[in-house]
């Protein structure tokens, strides 16, 4: 009986130590399933996300806007409306440099010692600009009228790209003698100004040209008559005038450079270079006997007001002992008033020639063949 009671105690003992144990190790064993549940979790959680898994309340990234300048100017409404731009935007530089060119230039450059040449140079870039201000106006009506595609205004918008590309050639030849002497906004809208003017008419051109960015066709032939010599002689003495902006100086010789001299005479050049393929343009019309046409009648009067105006500048240099009276500086002066007058007496006189419905056409011809 003791031997069985004993034994039944220490059953007892056994089972309860049991029983301890098994909650001692509960209750050490279940915050580690808390924990390794929760870390199980996040590791979902991290998965989620580095696999492009997205809760509900994720949002998603904001996204930048874009311009497609090629798609914008695919259509000739907004084409025109960049040609006004343009045009616009030189006709008011082109007032600003010729009326008030020390202001201009203490605005754009306030860095450097401006000189008197300075000034004369900078109000022969805004009769150049005058004539830029022409050629986009003639883009604008083209534009609207959906005539882009004529091989007259891929070369009008040709010659406009390559005067923006010279605009920037010229400015980045001169960054080590000028760049610090610039106004920080003042430089960075120049470089805007002929980057986007030189990009609308790259992209106009591939959007209208019918074989994408391809370069207009040239015609070689020799000038037709008259009024065709004397825009050849014009084209190539704009491009002579181009070749000496680069080169030594012969007749602004009365006062010294300045640092920014010969960034302001070379800006000169891509408006010659303008006023060339303008010259070109109008001996193809003449010999095509178009030269009433609205669009040559604009480019006339523009080359007028460039020479016109360039006529009166280098007549008051003379007077200001900025170039010597000699026999260069003279005929310098009246080859100008010549072209000037030239393409004034043309703008005035050309008429323009009548045009043939084509259905008007073909009655003609079958009336002739039926008569024949």
């Amino acid at each position: 009986m003791q031997a069985q009671a004993l034994n039944a105690r220490v059953r007892s003992g056994v089972a309860l130590t049991r029983s301890a144990t098994r909650g001692t190790r509960a209750a050490f064993t279940r915050p580690v399933v808390t924990v390794a549940a929760s870390r199980s979790n996040w590791r979902e959680e991290i998965e989620k996300s580095t696999s492009g898994g997205s809760s509900p309340d994720r949002q998603e990234p904001v996204s930048i806007p874009t311009f497609d300048l090629m798609e914008y100017l695919a259509d000739s409404k907004h084409q025109a409306a960049a040609f006004t731009v343009l045009a616009a935007m030189s006709a008011v530089l082109s007032v600003l440099c010729t009326v008030e060119p020390e202001a201009v230039l203490e605005a754009a450059i306030p860095g450097a010692d401006i000189s008197d040449l300075d000034v004369t140079f900078t109000r022969i870039i805004g009769v150049t600009l005058a004539a830029s201000a022409s050629v986009e106006y003639s883009l604008k009506h083209a534009a609207e009228s959906q005539l882009l595609k004529s091989a007259t205004y891929q070369r009008l918008m040709a010659g406009c790209a390559v005067k923006s590309a010279g605009f920037l050639a010229v400015l980045l030849a001169n960054i080590p003698a000028t760049f610090e002497l610039w106004d920080g906004v003042a430089w960075l809208a120049y470089v805007i100004t002929a980057v986007g003017a030189g990009a609308v008419n790259l992209a106009v051109i591939t959007n209208s040209s019918g074989k994408g960015l391809a370069v207009p066709p040239l015609d070689l032939t020799p000038p037709a008559n008259a009024s065709a010599w004397g825009y050849t002689a014009c084209g190539a003495l704009y491009l002579a005038t181009v070749a000496a902006c680069f080169a030594p100086e012969t007749l602004f010789i009365g006062d010294p450079y300045s640092d920014i001299t010969p960034l302001v005479k070379g800006v000169w050049a891509p408006g010659f270079l303008l006023a060339a393929v303008m010259s070109y343009v109008l001996k193809d019309a003449a010999d095509r006997n178009r030269l009433g046409a609205s669009t040559f009648k604009n480019l006339n009067l523009g080359l007028a007001a460039l020479e016109y105006g360039y006529s009166v500048i280098f007549g008051s240099a003379i007077l200001s002992d900025q170039v010597d009276m000699d026999g260069a500086s003279l005929s310098n002066l009246a080859g100008s008033l010549v072209i000037a007058t030239f393409c004034l007496y043309t703008y005035a006189t050309a008429k323009k020639q009548g045009w043939v419905p084509q259905e008007r056409l073909v009655s003609a011809c079958v009336g002739v063949e039926r008569g024949s």
